[in-house]
């Protein structure tokens, strides 16, 4: 074999070889993808169930307001959250329609967009809702007018409402600055992979590192 053929017959190595590295990257990428496809459809009944309970604490807090119309401590606290419970009713329809409107027929990495998209949206809906976290006193209050007919609030004395405020405002500081670490950019963080794996469930993460991979491979 001369220096030609033996240049030509390398040529031709290569080629194939290239050709395979795609076809197998191209394997991998569709074998991922419909692994996701079925977290995707899981995540889907899950949203599915999480807006019939929060249209259920809707329409219980809009029954305890219609038959306690005034202003008073309880009523207000059960506005409060039927604010966050509508919040969440709409944010979860709003991922079930994303959910259906995600179109695998397109590229691969315009899927994966989608995906993102869906995961980011649904971890900012999270984070909304665990903004109820400093109005924790709003559960008590609504909590003794159920169980015991008791105003609370009306039988607090001042300094203790004091004490009450002063601690939902440094939870609230305490809340949003830990909720703006929370990004599936910083996934690769422990405590960050390991909260939104409890806030969101471990199948968001999985596609948040998948996602995350290929980006880092495409650029």
């Amino acid at each position: 074999m001369n220096l030609d053929n033996f240049k030509n017959t390398w040529q031709q190595q290569n080629s194939v070889n290239e050709l395979a590295i795609t076809i197998n990257q191209s394997l991998l990428s569709e074998t991922k993808l419909n692994k996701q496809m079925k977290e995707l459809n899981t995540m889907k009944w899950a949203r599915i169930i999480e807006s019939a309970a929060f249209f259920f604490i809707i329409l219980l807090l809009g029954q305890y307001i219609a038959k306690n119309v005034s202003v008073s401590a309880p009523v207000i606290s059960a506005l409060i959250l039927a604010v966050f419970a509508i919040v969440g009713l709409a944010g979860n329809i709003g991922q079930i329609v994303h959910m259906a409107n995600v179109d695998y027929a397109k590229p691969i990495s315009q899927v994966q967009k989608d995906i993102y998209c869906l995961c980011s949206h649904k971890l900012q809906l999270t984070k909304l809702l665990f903004m109820s976290a400093p109005f924790y006193m709003a559960y008590v209050f609504i909590g003794f007018d159920v169980l015991f007919e008791i105003d609370l609030f009306a039988h607090l004395e001042q300094h203790m409402v004091w004490f009450y405020s002063v601690s939902s405002l440094l939870l609230l500081i305490a809340t949003g600055c830990v909720l703006a670490k929370l990004n599936y950019t910083n996934i690769a963080t422990p405590w960050v992979k390991c909260t939104i794996a409890f806030i969101v469930g471990e199948r968001l993460v999985n596609i948040a590192q998948f996602i995350n991979s290929i980006e880092s491979t495409d650029s």
